[in-house]
């Protein structure tokens, strides 16, 4: 089940109250400091039997009180140089509260995924499965993402690629870039691709990157027409959430309150966010093989 931090809550009684112990609840969400957890906090507490992922944080993480890249790092599988480096974070000591890091995508080398995209594409002629599609292209925006603006050539040859589907997924790597005057440059130039859904999604990219000289890498943007749930759970009341509007990252990966099956199987994934204009907090459910709507 879900739990929902309260004022003057803390993890020993918490556990007390579900019949379980704090080191259960600390290995199944992100939590470096035991004796700080915040008022509105998602808790996964696990119920026997069922296989969670840890509730928290992936693709994305956002810095909370107590935490360090040290406790951080092997919690998604990372050394704390490959974290700081994936976040172009100069001392590792140094992180802020509120900012938002990309976790488990180690820099990969530009040239080897340039090479692994376009080959992909002209193997299979642009006929793409969907699994090859999500584990390619749609992760592969991730790893784009860990490289910052050094990845803007690479992506900028790929808009040039005859498939569609390489087109799109390098215009929603630079969307996730998210700064830079090339970036800005080169999702100008795709706003004119022939496909509709590519020209599409850049004008989305760069509502992005004005969002986030704006504010923070925490704003994002809806690419899709979806819709948002008071609780994660898709029995409660909801409200539409149009594309192309701004949310504000507060927790990701977030396993459903009522252990509900995803679109592929596995437990259904939710995102904690508000809504930028309303201030409205809620869960965006994930799709397909828990791809988020977001960049």
């Amino acid at each position: 089940m879900l739990y929902v931090v309260r004022r003057g809550d803390h993890l020993s009684g918490i556990a007390a109250r579900f019949g379980t112990t704090v080191s259960t609840i600390l290995e199944a969400n992100i939590i470096c400091n035991p004796n700080l957890i915040f008022v509105g906090q998602p808790l996964l507490i696990p119920d026997p039997g069922i296989e969670y992922p840890r509730a928290g944080g992936f693709p994305s993480y956002v810095i909370q009180y107590g935490d360090t890249l040290s406790c951080l790092a092997p919690k998604f599988g990372q050394t704390v140089s490959s974290l700081a480096a994936a976040n172009r974070i100069a001392d590792p000591n140094l992180i802020y509260v509120g900012n938002e890091i990309i976790v488990g995508f180690p820099q990969p080398n530009p040239a080897e995924l340039l090479r692994s995209w376009e080959t992909t594409a002209e193997e299979s002629a642009c006929q793409l499965s969907s699994l090859q599609e999500h584990g390619i292209y749609y992760i592969g925006s991730f790893q784009w993402e860990t490289l910052g603006e050094t990845a803007v050539p690479y992506l900028v040859r790929l808009l040039r690629n005859s498939c569609r589907t390489v087109r799109y997924y390098a215009v929603m790597s630079l969307g996730r870039i998210g700064a830079g005057f090339a970036a800005r440059a080169a999702l100008e130039a795709a706003a004119n691709d022939p496909d509709a859904d590519v020209a599409r999604l850049a004008r989305l990219g760069l509502r992005r990157l004005s969002a986030v000289q704006r504010f923070s890498k925490r704003l994002h943007v809806s690419i899709a027409d979806q819709t948002l749930y008071a609780e994660p759970n898709l029995q409660s009341s909801a409200v539409p959430l149009p594309e192309g509007a701004h949310v504000i990252s507060l927790r990701w990966n977030i396993p459903s309150a009522t252990n509900e099956e995803g679109p592929r199987g596995g437990l259904q994934i939710y995102d904690q966010v508000q809504v930028s204009a309303t201030g409205q907090v809620g869960y965006l459910p994930r799709a397909g093989f828990n791809d988020i709507l977001l960049i």
